[in-house]
């Protein structure tokens, strides 16, 4: 297996005898060889900025799949009522933060209290499905959660599990 990361002290954390660790950017992803499976777990699509950079991600995640193989991730579904809820307020776990909404930019800015920001930019339903078309893939199942929960309007995560049709 091969774990990708732009991050070296990311990679440092993850360091396994069982993966073969590279530190790339996933917009800039290559294999040498085609995948059965892809997968980007832990909502890390929601760090790719621009639907332009997304595509890139797709298409060439779509380029190095065999035949038949899957590409699978999760990623929150939007929800205005959190969003209201927990914008500006302080929170305690997993580590002291405030999250910060900007909805016009699909933009959320997770302060620490030391500073330190990570963003998420999230991308509604349709969004995701047209990402998966432009890339060539089909869409084989979407779920609401990970144990294969059925997706309603109410879910809070899409988990999207595509294919690449056989050649």
């Amino acid at each position: 297996m091969i774990g990708i990361d732009s991050s070296p002290a990311m990679l440092a954390k993850a360091s396994d005898e069982l993966l073969d660790l590279r530190q790339a950017d996933m917009r800039d992803f290559r294999l040498d060889e085609p995948a059965a499976l892809i997968y980007c777990p832990f909502r890390a699509l929601l760090h790719v900025p621009t639907w332009a950079d997304r595509r890139r991600v797709f298409e060439n995640v779509a380029a190095s799949l065999k035949p038949g193989g899957r590409f699978a991730w999760n990623v929150f579904a939007f929800n205005h009522h959190v969003a209201v809820r927990v914008d500006g307020v302080r929170q305690e776990e997993p580590e002291p933060h405030t999250m910060r909404y900007a909805v016009g930019d699909n933009r959320i800015d997770i302060v620490r209290d030391d500073g330190v920001t990570s963003t998420l930019w999230w991308a509604s339903k349709n969004e995701w499905l047209g990402l998966i078309d432009v890339a060539g893939l089909r869409l084989e199942a979407l779920y609401g959660g990970f144990a294969r929960e059925p997706y309603t309007p109410d879910s809070q995560e899409y988990v999207f599990i595509t294919r690449k049709e056989n050649a």
